[in-house]
């Protein structure tokens, strides 16, 4: 297991494939020794430090259930009792030093019930084979929020008490990415709820934190914050981050989301300092015009004249991409060069997939 100041990264399903690195929400500042994105100026480092990634364990099924409800049982409609817990997860992407919300990653949940039985899995313990209750994945939205509804994890043997989660951008193409980790309770919290019915039924747990060697390694980065939801049940937001990276791959969905990722993270004419600025931005907006005009007429066509299309579309990039280094060295730019970069990589890999 990766120490929690390193840059937790998997690779994708093919060579080269880019970097999907964790992060999360804590502060501005990141400590000494934290890894920050190779980007990042270290005088701005992001907002977003080092999420420690942690086994997927033995009951992972890709059930490709998209639902927020994840208690009920789809095979008979049955739901599993417990104490509601409203799980919300806030996805963002690392963008040069700073985090945006990430839209259209793929939130797999999944963990055991009151009493420590996972669904559609044969274990020596329990039989559960076609149940999905507890398990479910919802999609990102322009927020980069999803939102789940479940109840509180029971325990098993061997394992304090914990819920599996995994991210994923594109799951189904042959490049995609995807982080896997592990989320916590406090201690405290955990016996006053497994004090309970139904937690009560399956007798005191034999493991807590602090005796779990998955935990051990950096599960205090993974403990979630709970608050009551005024109803007996609990609410509790996760802030994660993620960073894609490399030449193969890109973080964005479509040709029309990356072309919205350039021009995030182009220079605006309306806010620059000064007169040069100014012409860079009105040069590259025009560039961008001329990308975005080619590409609209390649999605209109197909075969030779879309290949052709696509060239073209990649020379205009091409352009913008000396224009902005040109502007850079002559401190012109005005914005970040390296967010610009990493878009039009992404743009340009999307063109040519």
């Amino acid at each position: 297991m990766l120490d929690r100041r390193e840059a937790l990264a998997l690779l994708g399903t093919s060579a080269g494939a880019a970097l999907l690195a964790a992060y999360a929400h804590r502060t501005s500042t990141a400590p000494a020794g934290w890894a920050l994105p190779p980007a990042a100026d270290a005088a701005t480092p992001p907002s977003c430090i080092v999420r420690p990634e942690e086994t997927e364990g033995p009951y992972f099924v890709d059930e490709k259930l998209q639902r927020s409800d994840i208690r009920s049982d789809p095979s008979d409609g049955s739901v599993k009792d417990g104490v509601r817990l409203a799980l919300a997860f806030a996805v963002s992407r690392i963008d040069g030093s700073s985090c945006v919300p990430f839209e259209g990653v793929l939130v797999d949940v999944w963990h055991c019930d009151a009493l420590g039985v996972y669904s559609d899995v044969s274990d020596p313990s329990f039989d559960t084979a076609g149940e999905k209750f507890l398990r479910g994945y919802q999609v990102t939205d322009a927020n980069g929020a999803a939102s789940f509804v479940t109840i509180y994890p029971g325990w098993y043997q061997g394992r304090t008490v914990h819920i599996h989660f995994k991210l994923r951008t594109e799951p189904d193409a042959a490049q995609a990415l995807e982080f896997t980790s592990q989320l916590y309770f406090d201690d405290e919290l955990t016996d006053i709820v497994h004090a309970q019915q139904p937690y009560a039924a399956r007798g005191p747990r034999t493991v807590r934190n602090d005796g779990d060697g998955i935990y051990q390694g950096s599960g205090s980065e993974l403990l979630l914050t709970l608050a009551h939801d005024g109803s007996g049940g609990y609410t509790t937001t996760f802030d994660i981050g993620l960073r894609v990276s490399g030449p193969s791959t890109t973080a964005c969905a479509s040709i029309a989301a990356c072309l919205a990722d350039l021009a995030g993270v182009l220079p605006d004419p309306t806010t620059a300092a000064d007169r040069r600025s100014k012409r860079t931005a009105r040069r590259l907006r025009r560039r961008f015009a001329s990308v975005s005009s080619i590409l609209e007429r390649a999605g209109a066509a197909s075969g030779r004249k879309q290949a052709r299309l696509h060239v073209r579309a990649r020379a205009r990039l091409a352009a913008i991409l000396a224009t902005s280094r040109a502007a850079d060295a002559r401190n012109a730019l005005g914005v970040a060069l390296a967010p610009i970069e990493a878009a039009a990589a992404a743009l340009s890999t999307r063109i040519a997939s």
